[in-house]
């Protein structure tokens, strides 16, 4: 039997976005999300942190709690008016609109969505028919 660790921290969302000087913007980046747990009155756990620098550009990385998104959600029904498929992929799409409206110039890109994890077969045969049940269609 393989022991296996699952990761501890709760499934986020990760969004990558790239500026020209993070160590700059770094706290312009997390006044800007204070401004939306503000507005959502509600402490969220978001993270920011660098994923590198290449050809003049620095790399970072915002992860989001999904619930929290869900309460955006409630606050900006606007999100579900971005043109996506997926909430996640409104959600960036909003969050970088609004970045431009405050003159924060990020080009930001959904880079992970938590899927919830499953191990072999997920239907309960006992939850769904019973012995009662399959005599009456024989």
């Amino acid at each position: 039997m393989v022991n296996r660790r699952f990761a501890e921290k709760p499934p986020m969302i990760a969004i990558q976005g790239a500026c020209i000087d993070f160590e700059k913007e770094h706290a312009t980046i997390m006044e800007f999300i204070g401004g939306l747990e503000w507005g959502a009155h509600t402490k969220a756990k978001v993270e920011c942190s660098s994923a590198g620098k290449a050809l003049g550009w620095d790399f970072f990385m915002l992860y989001f709690e999904p619930e929290f998104v869900e309460v955006l959600l409630d606050v900006y029904p606007e999100i579900n008016k971005q043109e996506a498929n997926t909430l996640e992929d409104r959600f960036v799409l909003w969050l970088a609109k609004i970045m431009k409206k405050k003159k924060l110039d990020y080009n930001l890109k959904l880079k992970d969505v938590p899927y919830e994890q499953t191990q072999g077969f997920r239907l309960n045969p006992d939850h769904y028919r019973n012995d009662e049940w399959m005599e009456r269609f024989r």
